[in-house]
């Protein structure tokens, strides 16, 4: 097949490229926000999703297309508002108007964060209740997909590491505490009784390879399980011997969901790749053995990188 993976230069996007090339050909199309180079032996296209002329005419040579480019998290969207609301809803809403009518499989990320906070085991046909500008860009960009007989992936909080070119991120609950842990012996939890589906980097991209090969369509929950926080730091304490500190929080405000994965498992019958413990040694060794310069810097940090450079 022919690929663009949109938004290929990132942290999801790396593992992505890799998988995908091994038997099909790639084109990356990004306008390399949070990266400085793209060194990568891929061909690349130098574009913003925004561009949506360009973005058109790379969709259309291609039979496959991944929408990985967002302003992702809440803190990144809250930063600047209206540039996420343009990067992760409208430029979908002007592609969308360009393809109708036209013949190619669209597979796009949203998030188990549509969810809010929940009590119930949550499927795909639960109700959406966004607590975040984030969550309700990917509500409201989602209809778009359907429309265009795509494949949504709500998903679960990603861990992990990615490919060897792009950055980690940072700013995700498994890995930032695993961070922690490594070079500070102490792990902060707010509040801790809070649940999150969480997966790993490389079992997304791998769900999307799938669902590319065999153009599925619909929208699933993809995740490994559900863990609560607590238990989550309690976990890769026990593989990194560190101290873990408690702060109270509001439950009324704290995201908190589980969600029922069986849909994605049934339809597509993937065994789970890279455990969250494999996940926490891998980046274990890259903490210790200093191969990160400045774990604080804020290019590992969707929100942070975006406050300080104010830029798109």
């Amino acid at each position: 097949m022919k690929v663009l993976i949109v938004g290929g230069a990132g942290y999801l996007g790396g593992i992505m490229v890799d998988l995908f090339q091994k038997n099909h050909d790639v084109t990356i199309y990004d306008n390399l926000f949070y990266e400085e180079k793209f060194l990568k032996p891929a061909t690349f296209v130098c574009g913003d999703i925004r561009d949506t002329e360009k973005l058109f005419k790379e969709i259309v040579k291609n039979d496959v297309t991944i929408f990985l480019s967002a302003i992702v998290g809440d803190n990144a969207c809250s930063a600047i508002p209206q540039v996420a609301k343009e990067v992760n809803l409208i430029a979908i809403k002007d592609i969308y108007k360009k393809l109708k009518g036209i013949k190619r499989h669209i597979i796009f990320p949203s998030s188990c964060s549509v969810y809010g906070a929940q009590s119930d085991i949550l499927t795909e046909e639960s109700k959406m209740q966004p607590l975040s500008l984030y969550a309700e860009t990917k509500v409201h960009a989602e209809p778009y997909i359907e429309e265009l007989g795509g494949c949504i992936f709500r998903l679960g909080t990603i861990y992990g590491l990615g490919d060897n070119y792009s950055r980690i991120r940072l700013d995700l609950v498994a890995n930032v505490m695993t961070k922690n842990a490594c070079k500070y012996g102490k792990i902060n939890v707010n509040g801790g009784s809070q649940w999150r589906p969480i997966i790993s980097a490389v079992d997304v991209a791998t769900y999307f390879l799938h669902a590319a090969e065999k153009r599925v369509t619909g929208t699933y929950i993809l995740s490994s399980e559900n863990v609560q926080i607590n238990s989550l730091a309690s976990r890769i304490q026990s593989l990194i011997p560190c101290k873990i500190d408690h702060t109270d929080i509001s439950d009324k405000d704290a995201r908190n969901y589980r969600v029922d994965n069986s849909k994605a498992i049934n339809k597509f019958n993937l065994p789970i790749i890279n455990s969250l413990e494999f996940e926490v040694l891998r980046m274990k060794k890259i903490f210790e053995e200093q191969r990160i310069k400045n774990t604080e810097s804020e290019r590992y940090n969707n929100g942070n990188f975006i406050k300080k450079h104010k830029i798109l």
